[in-house]
């Protein structure tokens, strides 16, 4: 189903000008549309103006028909509220998308594994000939990106789903439901709804690929109108699952694991579900093999920084929510110091449990929610309290001892901080580096005698 295209020139205004609301104005631009644009933090002289597009500081006075707002501006922010209230439709980026530029949408969301499943399926089709790019949450936006006959693989947010009210995918993949942004939905039940919106429309003509293995998600397929694909870690019954160390795609054996460039259980899984999706658009089984073998991941996501003297420094600084953290740290060599922290977005901790008493000796925690974070971790192992107030040197410091609670016997550290970076960081790339700084600081000193000894109990605390 798709909503007829806006072939007249609106009047439409952009509010939010971060990556998505830049590259959208961009389009209506392009598309010939009156454009305002409203962001409280953009400073005035925005290079938009350039373009035509008029900066407001007043949006409730335009004279706009609809309005597109940015993923971070909340559903309920009381301006789109008003604007609903008058009349105007309040829509986001990739609907817009949708609607006015005459290309295919295979959308992708979940609570993790979305942006390396993304990049996964638009490497595969494009090695295939395609021309499929990837955009939507993950970097570039949607709108960037969007040319009409394009097959656009689109990551999916929660965010952004809240306002697709219309979107139908030509291929619609849920990788898993976890428990993610309950500061914005306000119950797991509402996040797990947002998800949702992204099979609402599906009908027979289209495919659903889900997680078989998670049971909200069969509960899901069984209702849905659209043609339903499951994968899973074990089940045989499932249109690709793992027999062993071999994945499996509707039947037959396709790849054996060890000629992947990613390892991983997660990212088995994650390749489950790439293959299915090329399957569901039909690439032959060859092309499926050339596409899932050749990816070597996203940069940033889960990499080795380096390893000294018997200590591995792995960064995944995106590893934000419950699901992302199980995964690195069953994926990553024990013994483990964990470093966890930033500001709290509502993750649970509870899951994470067997895994840390099997596998952590330390947890490090660092920024707002370290203190309560180690402080329930305690429990379960050793855990040290990074109290400094600046990112950088916090990082330094948690980086420094966990290199030498590591220095006897060996082992990793693993950068997975289960909370977003705003608090002491821009964002999680800047964490990243910060964590790669100190890595490459710690890594000189376990290769040179006379690194400075950090010793620490549970409750001692670093300010």
């Amino acid at each position: 189903m798709r909503v007829p295209t806006v072939d007249q020139p609106s009047k439409v205004l952009v509010y939010g000008l971060g990556r998505s609301g830049s590259a959208v104005a961009r389009l209506l631009r392009r598309q010939n549309h009156e454009v305002w644009t409203f962001d409280a933090a953009a400073p005035q002289g925005d290079d938009l103006s350039a373009l035509g597009c008029v900066r407001t500081d007043a949006p409730l006075s335009t004279p706009a028909y609809i309005c597109v707002a940015a993923p971070g501006v909340p559903y309920d922010a009381p301006d789109l509220v008003a604007l609903r209230a008058r009349g105007v439709e309040t829509i986001g980026e990739v609907e817009w998308v949708y609607r006015t530029v005459n290309a295919e949408i295979v959308g992708i969301t979940g609570t993790a594994g979305k942006t390396t499943t993304t990049r996964w399926v638009s490497h595969a089709l494009t090695q295939a000939g395609w021309n499929a790019p990837a955009g939507g949450n993950v970097d570039p936006a949607l709108a960037a990106v969007a040319e009409p006959g394009a097959t656009l693989v689109t990551e999916l947010s929660s965010f952004q789903l809240e306002r697709c009210p219309t979107l139908t995918p030509s291929v619609a993949v849920i990788l898993n439901l976890g428990t993610d942004h309950l500061d914005r939905h306000g119950s797991v039940g509402a996040y797990h709804a947002a998800k949702g919106r992204l099979i609402t429309n599906l009908t027979a003509a289209e495919t659903f690929i889900y997680n078989q293995d998670d049971p909200p998600l069969r509960a899901w397929a069984e209702a849905s109108l659209a043609r339903t694909w499951g994968f899973s870690a074990s089940d045989p019954r499932a249109e690709a699952y793992l027999a062993g160390d071999t994945l499996m795609l509707h039947g037959a054996a396709l790849v054996r694991a060890g000629a992947l460039g990613l390892s991983g259980r997660h990212h088995l899984l994650n390749a489950l579900a790439v293959v299915l999706t090329c399957s569901a658009k039909g690439l032959s089984r060859e092309a499926i093999r050339e596409g899932v073998t050749s990816f070597t991941g996203v940069p940033g996501r889960y990499s080795l920084v380096l390893e000294a003297g018997g200590v591995r420094f792995i960064e995944d600084s995106v590893a934000t929510r419950t699901l992302s953290v199980q995964a690195a740290l069953a994926a990553t060599p024990a013994p483990i110091v964990w470093l966890v922290g930033g500001q709290d977005k509502g993750a649970e901790l509870g899951p994470l449990e067997p895994l840390v008493r099997e596998r952590v000796v330390r947890c490090i925690g660092f920024g707002a929610a370290g203190g309560p974070f180690t402080e329930r971790i305690a429990a379960w192992t050793k855990t040290t309290y990074i109290g400094i107030k600046d990112g950088e040197a916090a990082m330094s410091a948690a980086v420094t001892l966990a290199a030498e609670t590591l220095r006897e016997t060996g082992g990793t550290v693993l950068l997975a901080p289960l909370a977003a970076s705003f608090d002491q960081f821009s964002d999680y790339h800047a964490r990243a580096r910060a964590f790669r700084r100190a890595a490459e600081t710690a890594a000189r000193s376990l290769e040179t005698p006379g690194l400075e000894t950090l010793r620490s109990e549970t409750s001692w605390t670093l300010r």
